[in-house]
């Protein structure tokens, strides 16, 4: 027989979820947030050049790519660390 799920169980599978979805929503908006601010001042960028191309050019065609992969790469380092720390707890507990 399966042993019931204790409240201790449920808020920290809870706090687990919380600060997963929190890590979610700040990768996800700072990808977002570096788009939007690429796309609306290409323009203005483009008036400034780096490696022989426009500076607006270059963040929409390469700079973006490599930011995306930045946060992903430090998505996967902070949820490793939530995770971990979730599974020391368990142990503990």
């Amino acid at each position: 027989m399966a042993e019931p799920v204790t409240e201790i169980e449920n808020a920290a599978r809870d706090r687990h979820q919380l600060r997963t979805l929190a890590v979610a929503i700040t990768t996800t908006s700072a990808v977002l947030c570096a788009v939007t601010v690429a796309v609306i001042y290409a323009m203005p960028l483009n008036r400034l050049w780096f490696l022989h191309f426009p500076l607006g050019f270059y963040l929409l065609a390469q700079g973006l790519l490599i930011f995306a992969i930045v946060v992903a790469f430090w998505y996967v380092r902070v949820q490793e660390r939530i995770d971990h720390t979730r599974s020391i707890n368990e142990e503990i507990a």
